[in-house]
């Protein structure tokens, strides 16, 4: 049986949990921070201590000859399906990137730890908190080491001539760039060509190299890069 002491117990080590791996996220100017992780684990611990407490609620009516079957599982699973969606909304996509995957992680993390702490798992809550902690502060200094490729749009609008394609993709090469996709209009009228580039490189920038090049090439009128 359940007494109350042991339901505070639970909630409180759930709640701790969560609001560790929250702190991480608040740290980082994230949307779902301290409160939100924390809310997660403590709601998931709730929701876990209730499934196991129904058969005690109706262990009157199995006396009377009527089944009732409880299973604590199936609550679990639908808290896991439930923090999907709370964690698809922590994702932000753009253009260029992808943010929030870290973020919907965690929650999902947090709703873990908050199960385990309610359904009185203590070295198993304590234990992912401290290995989810691990992962997000030891491991975050080893994504800058890694090597990682970068993806980026240049676009060019450049004075039309035969050879001027050829150039800058002579230009790409000789800088190590690797040239994923090139895409080209021509305005006749004005004798302009707007190109579209999409580009893979390892390093966080365009080298001032190519930079240079592009700007002392007199045929090349704007650069934009995004």
């Amino acid at each position: 049986m359940l007494t109350y002491e042991i339901i505070l117990a639970r909630l409180l080590v759930a709640s701790l949990c969560g609001a560790f791996i929250g702190i991480e996220r608040e740290r980082h100017g994230r949307a779902a921070g301290l409160r939100t992780h924390l809310l997660v684990s403590l709601g998931a611990a709730t929701i876990m201590i209730m499934s196991l407490m129904i058969p005690e609620l109706y262990s009157h009516a199995n006396d009377s000859g009527s089944i009732i079957r409880s299973d604590p599982a199936r609550i679990a699973a639908q808290v896991i399906t439930g923090i999907g969606f709370l964690g698809a909304g922590a994702i932000i996509q753009t253009k260029r990137l992808i943010r929030g995957l870290t973020t919907a992680a965690c929650l999902w993390m947090a709703a873990g730890i908050g199960m385990a702490a309610g359904m009185g798992m203590f070295f198993l809550a304590a234990a992912a908190t401290i290995l989810s902690l691990l992962t997000l502060y030891g491991l975050k200094g080893l994504e800058y080491i890694l090597p990682k490729d970068y993806y980026y749009v240049l676009e060019l609008q450049c004075r039309y001539h035969p050879e001027t394609t050829e150039n800058i993709k002579k230009m790409l090469a000789d800088n190590h760039i690797k040239l994923i996709k090139f895409n080209f209009s021509h305005n006749k009228k004005n004798s302009l060509l707007f190109i579209n580039l999409e580009l893979r490189l390892t390093g966080r920038q365009l080298p001032q190299k190519l930079l240079n090049q592009l700007d002392a090439d007199q045929d090349i009128l704007i650069i934009s890069l995004k």
